[in-house]
């Protein structure tokens, strides 16, 4: 399995790295797609990724028509601001949460 990492920002913080398999989860992906896994996702449009370089050289038209075909979102870029916001939150939980 590859690694495909992409980022994300906290209010007033710099990016913060995060993998896409912690990104698109597996309660993210079961509520918007029939996939379990951000792999199998890329695997079901014949996605075929081995590196970081070659999903970001993946076509975004090809995406966009992928994620509208098996998602209810508009485009890839929507499908991964809605992931991106949904893992903020859950971070800022995390920290605001009394230890």
């Amino acid at each position: 399995m590859v690694k495909i990492k992409g980022y994300y920002q906290l209010p007033g913080r710099l990016p913060q790295a995060v993998d896409f398999d912690a990104l698109f989860d597996r309660a993210f992906l079961r509520r918007f797609t029939r996939y379990r896994s951000f792999e199998r996702f890329l695997a079901g449009g014949h996605f075929r990724v081995r590196s970081q370089a070659e999903f970001e050289a993946l076509p975004e038209e090809a995406m966009d028509a992928y994620v509208r075909r098996v998602t209810r979102f508009s485009s890839w870029k929507e499908m991964l601001d809605t992931a991106t916001d949904l893992y903020a939150r859950r971070q800022l939980l995390k920290e605001q949460a009394p230890s």
